[in-house]
């Protein structure tokens, strides 16, 4: 730019316009500015994928767009409440008079060496005037303005509001016995007995939710005939069967174990009871005997000659039977969904009340139909600028949505002036790697169709960390470019479609394979990385025991590791990060007994609070005045005071202590009621009880806000919701989902022995490409019984196989990701040397190549970087010059003594 441009500035605002740095200097002199390509950038952990998302929203805002043309959505409230702060900050700091360096930051972010402070000082007064029409939002939050523009081609309700998660639950409990009543019983009776493959379950509106919860997302995508994609081949004939029965029994092989098999396949046929060889060894060699034209064995053992044409036959009715079945369920889940849905929209258009699914649903519908100027007049301004962030989480009905935005921003419109600009840009970040939301309906594979369907886009890769340490990050690296090295790889070597081994292998594989080399910007930063056996269970019951008492002894180790950390740095922060609530609130538990302050992400229920407990027994009381359980516990707290006070001692009773309360709520309401019940319990409570009767009573408002008046349905939403506690710690628990986008000083894993992925039990879905509505669905089938499925769906089922071990790679690599220094995996010792479970822990210590015997407890299997990482580059020079730390193979080598008082589990 040339040194004597002269700036031109105009205090005076106009609403209908929103000049920036491209009205006060031409385009010539800033030469590219305006050229912002359409851009997809694929950022791993660490890399500053906020940092480039708020670069590209200032470039924009200095180019002359108006706040209402962009739009820029993440995925919760704090990163977008972190975006628009790191905006308004960074030219706030910049437009100081006395902080040359924030524009220099400033300059170089945005790529404008010459921008002057005036400029910057301008852009920060009409950005603070025009704040509230800058979208920048969640998702939930832009659905939710988009479908209030649209209220009547959406066929909304008058005054609509969105559900809570509770809520939800209700609604769609109601809807369930809403289904069933309407039912005849007979017809009640036959599906579920379709829906069990034959079996009829205890619990008819248990059995309905479950199968609810597991495909009603799935189905609403497209129509019910989707359920009935699934050919059926023709049984064998009677006679055949009755034949191939006779040539099994008659069969004499000399292996006892052969002639016994041949007997059960012959009586199997015999019975037409051909359903208890679905799982059998002898017929899944037979079925891939036809693929490789190998000989037929049963273990090492040959079969009598003549024996393949009465395994066909048996082959063919096992597969008649087993899909038979599997269609009828997939037709009875197909006709219980599409009643259930009808049930449930009349609830909530009635309750004049939707769920976010809802209303992206009806939009991604809608949005086929509209044209760019009614959206722009519905908009308050057309949004010509667009920027998506952690877009591998997005899902397909969210992208149907998205899709119009991305497509209309990614357009070159060529203006007719000679220094003319884009007047559109497309900006989108996420990383595959960090997918983990595929239980919530996102899609990773959405993101690598992006260049496909938004035209002319650029991708940038983002592989250098601003975060970590190199130590973490080398380890991080290693880890995952050497996940073939685990039995879960190794141990698979056919590509045979039947086999779910075959998809969990080629998934590992390939996340290894494209796994990138992790580098850092911090490359004097010192680091730590160790794994370590917890302590051993003591005097285990039984298998089961043995295994709830390993769990209890690694996360009471973790816990005695956290104290010793926050003791030895007290003002680094320490995330302890797991898969479960259910091993937060355990790791809570424990720490709880160290005098530590921690704080849990997510929350807890209030009846965390022994005070909650105490009113909500109160208020059971009165809806249940015959039960003697509430009254008797109101009467042995401080409560009983009140009521003796109220009613008189020698009066009182469970239905007189009942009748008062309830004509405290009927006449006060709700919320007085519990507040003075509150105010009762607070002078024996403790800070924490407090706040909990505190939040209670606020509870207790939004609920009554709402409409509702049941005591039952409060007590049941007080003992579900999740609060938080708003307290600040240096210690924080919570699950890996909570974890991201955070960072801590020093990540503790305790949880990594889990199965990578738990029994899929769900709905498989069969989609032309990534995003796409599904073509057919199916219930799940054992992998074991993949063999008789067409290969179609073989494939299906594989890759929803696929999709589950990558993400739980995503999850780990997520929970390792966000250690700055120091890196702790704490597991239990384990029952033998090889260590070839399909775990975390399991693949890190081979991807490692660790040698310790991981069989030892209270045992450093693996070690390296720097103990004492909490030095500072400057305390440690030698650190500086030595960046690569090698890794050492320990020797085991027991922990420091444990106070008597923590061992106990």
């Amino acid at each position: 730019m040339n040194s004597q441009t002269t700036f031109e500035f105009d205090s005076a605002y106009d609403e209908g316009s929103s000049p920036g740095f491209g009205d006060f200097v031409s385009m010539a002199e800033l030469g590219e500015l305006g050229q912002l390509p359409p851009t997809l950038v694929r950022a791993s952990a660490g890399t500053g994928k906020t940092y480039q998302l708020t670069a590209r929203l200032l470039r924009i805002l200095f180019q002359g767009a108006a706040p209402e043309s962009i739009l820029a959505t993440t995925f919760t409230r704090k990163a977008a409440s972190e975006i628009l702060q790191r905006v308004l900050l960074t030219l706030a700091q910049a437009a100081d008079a006395d902080n040359d360096e924030a524009l220099e930051r400033l300059r170089e972010q945005v790529k404008i060496p010459s921008l002057p402070r005036s400029v910057t000082l301008q852009l920060l007064s009409r950005l603070m005037q025009n704040i509230h029409r800058l979208r920048v939002c969640t998702l939930d939050s832009l659905f939710t303005q988009l479908a209030r523009s649209f209220p009547f081609e959406l066929g909304l309700p008058l005054a609509w509001r969105l559900l809570d998660e509770i809520e939800e639950i209700w609604t769609r409990e109601r809807a369930v016995d809403t289904l069933i009543v309407n039912l005849d019983r007979p017809k009640v009776t036959s599906l579920l007995s379709m829906l069990g493959k034959g079996e009829v379950k205890r619990s008819i509106a248990r059995e309905v939710l479950r199968v609810v919860s597991l495909a009603y997302n799935q189905q609403r995508l497209c129509d019910a005939s989707v359920w009935d994609q699934l050919t059926v081949p023709n049984a064998p004939e009677s006679a055949e069967m009755t034949r191939a029965a006779g040539h099994f029994l008659q069969a004499q092989p000399p292996q006892k174990t052969v002639l016994a098999k041949l007997q059960l396949f012959g009586d199997a046929l015999q019975s037409r009871q051909v359903s208890s060889l679905e799982q059998d060894t002898l017929l899944i060699n037979y079925v891939r005997s036809l693929k490789t034209h190998e000989e037929v064995k049963f273990g090492r053992s040959k079969l009598p000659e003549g024996l393949e044409e009465s395994l066909d036959v048996a082959y063919r009715a096992v597969k008649t039977e087993v899909l038979s079945l599997l269609r009828a369920q997939n037709q009875a889940t197909g006709e219980v969904l599409e009643a259930y849905d009808y049930y449930l929209q009349q609830n909530r258009q009635s309750a004049r009340a939707l769920a976010f699914d809802d209303v992206a649903i009806r939009l991604s519908a809608t949005f086929k139909r509209l044209d760019d100027a009614a959206l722009a007049s519905r908009m308050d301004g057309s949004i010509e600028h667009v920027l998506l962030d952690e877009f591998q989480d997005t899902s397909p009905v969210q992208w149907s949505v998205l899709r119009y935005f991305a497509a209309r921003s990614a357009r070159r419109e060529q203006a007719a002036s000679e220094n003319a600009r884009i007047n559109n840009s497309f900006f989108c970040v996420g990383d595959t790697k960090q997918a983990i939301y595929g239980w919530r309906g996102g899609v990773a594979e959405i993101f690598d169709t992006v260049a496909d369907e938004v035209e002319g886009v650029e991708e940038v890769q983002q592989n250098v960390s601003f975060r970590s340490s190199p130590v973490v990050l080398d380890v991080v690296t290693e880890t995952f470019q050497n996940l073939q090295r685990h039995s879960i790889v190794s141990g698979s070597t056919e590509d045979d479609p039947a086999k779910k081994a075959s998809y969990m292998a080629a998934a590992v594989s390939k996340f290894a394979r494209e796994f990138p080399t992790h580098t850092t910007a911090k490359t004097s930063l010192p680091g730590y990385v160790r794994i370590e056996t917890s302590m051993a269970p003591e005097e285990p019951e039984g298998e089961s025991a043995a295994t709830t008492s390993a769990k209890s002894c690694c996360c009471q180790s973790a816990a005695i590791l956290i104290e010793s950390i926050h003791r030895r740095f007290p003002e680094r922060t320490i995330g302890v990060l797991t898969r479960t609530n259910i091993a937060v609130a355990e790791l809570i538990y424990h720490l709880s007994h160290s005098d530590l302050s921690v704080s849990q992400e997510g929350g807890n229920p209030l009846t965390d609070s022994a005070t909650v407990e105490v009113v909500l027994s109160a208020l059971m009381m009165v809806d249940h005045p015959g039960d003697g359980r509430w009254f008797f516990h109101v009467s042995n707290t401080p409560l009983k005071s009140l009521f003796d006070r109220e009613i008189g001692s020698d009066k009182l009773t469970a239905g007189t202590a009942a009748s008062w309360l309830r004509r405290q709520i009927e006449h006060d309401g709700l919320t007085p009621a519990i507040a003075r019940l509150g105010a009762t319990l607070t002078p024996v409570a403790g800070d924490n009880d407090t706040l909990r009767l505190r939040q209670l009573t606020q509870l207790a408002l939004d609920y009554e806000l709402r409409g509702y008046t049941r005591l039952r349905d409060f007590v049941r939403l007080v003992r579900e919701k999740r609060v938080e506690r708003p307290q600040a710690a240096k210690i924080r628990v919570m699950t890996v989902h909570q974890a991201k986008g955070l960072e801590f000083d020093a990540v503790v894993l305790p949880e990594l022995d889990a199965a990578l992925t738990q029994q899929s039990g769900g709905c498989i879905a069969d989609r032309p490409r990534a995003g796409d509505p599904p073509r057919a669905l199916s219930r799940y089938l054992s992998s074991k019984s993949w063999y008789l499925l067409p290969e179609t769906w073989q494939r299906a089922f594989g890759q929803q196989a696929a999709g589950e071990i990558t993400e739980a790679l995503c999850l780990l690599y997520v929970a390792m990701t966000r250690a700055r220094q120091a890196l702790h995996i704490v597991i239990p010792p384990q029952d033998n040397s090889k260590f070839d479970k399909k775990t975390a822990a399991s693949l890190i210590y081979h991807a490692l190549q660790i040698e310790a015997d991981p069989k030892l407890p209270e045992s450093v299997l693996y070690e390296v970087g720097q103990p004492d990482w909490a030095a500072t580059a400057a305390e440690q020079p030698e650190f500086a010059e030595t960046v690569a730390v090698p890794k050492r193979r320990l020797q085991l080598r027991p922990l420091p003594p444990v106070p008597r008082r923590n061992r106990r589990v």
